[in-house]
């Protein structure tokens, strides 16, 4: 609803007398990923992004005064938790104590939305549509194959993510790195050599937390938006690096390259893919990203979970 602004009364009031739910979003580019997660439930609903609320800007702590002015309007007869819901990131809001505790509001299990998309079955259906490789070739071994390389290459955040996380939980910490940053200042050497130079105390850090190096550690530290930024690239390397594997038989070899016809591989990726394409379609792959757990938190607003 970008441009036109919504008394907070009269958000709910709309919900209440059409019976479509209202979803709180952070910002304005949440509201297409929301409506594709929504598409699924058994019913419309409506995203706003909190900014197009009059008296609100955008971001998560404006979500959760929306959803406290909420709670002062609603009554026994029109209970909030049936007609509205706001979903906000986790960022680091549990490792600093701060989740708040108040309904209807779905925190997300990780990071930021955008950390939902890495996953094997995004490999599986960008694989698919970015090269001639049909359903026999697109294996759960290869995309396994494949996801153990990027998983690989995504544990490069690790301890920038960990030197952010304690940044973030003690502010006075000289930190060499923070969610401030872009994914780019991670190359940089000084950079690099500042963070990596603490990797003791980090790990001694990350011990008291109870945080070890994986991927689902990633999607909870790391930012969603560095996360979805290496996976992209790095999908887009592995990729790449297939055509070589199928002429040396390193995985199942395409009928192509059996005939010996190596530049016809059936793994060769199309042209005009990069990175921002990669990305792009990552993050509108509903189907492959781990959001089950939203779309029946939407769902059970009308009790269809």
């Amino acid at each position: 609803m970008s441009g036109c602004c919504y008394e907070i009364d009269e958000l709910l009031n709309e919900a209440i007398i059409t019976g479509v739910p209202a979803i709180l979003v952070e910002g304005i580019d949440d509201i297409s990923v929301y409506d594709e997660i929504s598409a699924s439930v058994p019913f419309d609903v409506e995203v706003y992004a909190i900014e197009n609320i009059e008296g609100y800007t955008e971001g998560c702590d404006q979500v959760i005064s929306a959803i406290e002015d909420l709670n002062s309007l609603s009554n026994e007869s029109h209970p909030l938790s049936n007609h509205i819901l706001g979903v906000i990131d986790k960022d680091v809001r549990d490792y600093r104590h701060e989740l708040p505790e108040i309904e209807p509001l779905l925190v997300l299990n990780y990071y930021s939305i955008e950390s939902h998309f890495v996953s094997k079955k995004i490999i599986s259906n960008i694989l698919s549509v970015s090269s001639k490789t049909n359903r026999e070739l697109v294996s759960d071994g290869l995309c396994n194959i494949m996801m153990d390389e990027i998983e690989t290459k995504l544990l490069d955040l690790y301890y920038f993510s960990l030197e952010s996380l304690r940044k973030s939980i003690d502010p006075t910490y000289a930190a060499s790195f923070s969610y401030s940053y872009s994914p780019g200042r991670i190359r940089d050497p000084q950079t690099r050599q500042d963070v990596l130079g603490k990797k003791n105390d980090l790990d001694v850090f990350a011990t008291s937390l109870g945080i070890a190096p994986c991927i689902d550690t990633l999607k909870s530290i790391s930012k969603g938006k560095w996360l979805i930024d290496v996976f992209s690239q790095e999908l887009l390397n592995s990729m790449n690096s297939l055509q070589e594997k199928c002429a040396e038989s390193t995985i199942e070899t395409c009928k192509s390259c059996i005939s010996e016809a190596f530049d016809k591989c059936l793994y060769r990726i199309k042209e005009g893919f990069t990175k921002k394409t990669i990305k792009s379609l990552a993050l509108s792959n509903i189907e492959g990203a781990e959001v089950q757990y939203i779309q029946n938190r939407i769902a059970s607003i009308k009790g269809a979970a």
